[in-house]
Order: structure tokens, then sequence, then C-alpha cells
């Protein structure tokens, strides 16, 4: 009896972990972290571009890296929003 009674309290006290939705401020964290990779991915792609002259190639590279900086930036605003409105 004690057994089951134990096995119900585990239950219980486990059953919210498994169906926790993510919050949105790790949403936005990790796709923040994300963009944050593939932007310094770019930043050596460009650098390669630029020694082997393909100049063209690089400015379409830096214009995509402009759009996904504006994009962290939105995010980043997202996120200060979601905290600053916690508890409120």
């Amino acid at each position: 009896m004690k057994i089951i009674a134990i096995i119900m309290v585990i239950g219980i006290l486990l059953i919210p972990h498994v169906f926790a939705q993510p919050r949105s401020t790790d949403i936005i964290m990790d796709h923040m972290r994300f963009t944050h990779s593939q932007l310094a991915n770019n930043i050596q792609e460009v650098i390669q571009l630029v020694k082997a002259n393909d100049t063209t190639e690089a400015l379409n590279l830096l214009d995509g890296m402009k759009i996904k900086i504006d994009h962290t930036i939105a995010m980043f605003d997202d996120l200060v929003w979601e905290i600053s409105n916690r508890g409120h």
C-alpha cells in the first residue's frame, strides 16, 4: 500500500514536467542563439569571399546578415518585453 502511494506521489510530481510547454522566453533565447551561430558562420564566409575577390557575393551575404541582425534586435525587444511583464 505504501509503495502505491509513493508511486502516485512521484507520478503527480512528474506529470507537470512531462506536459510543460516551453516558455516564450526560452523559445526566443533558443532562436537568438541559433541566429547568432548563423551570423558567426556568415562572417567567416564573407571573409573568404572577400579574400577570393568575390565582392558581389560577399555584399549579398552581408545584406542577408543585416536582415538577420534586424530580426535579432526585434527578438531581443520581444524578450525584454516578455521578461518585464512577468508577474504583472
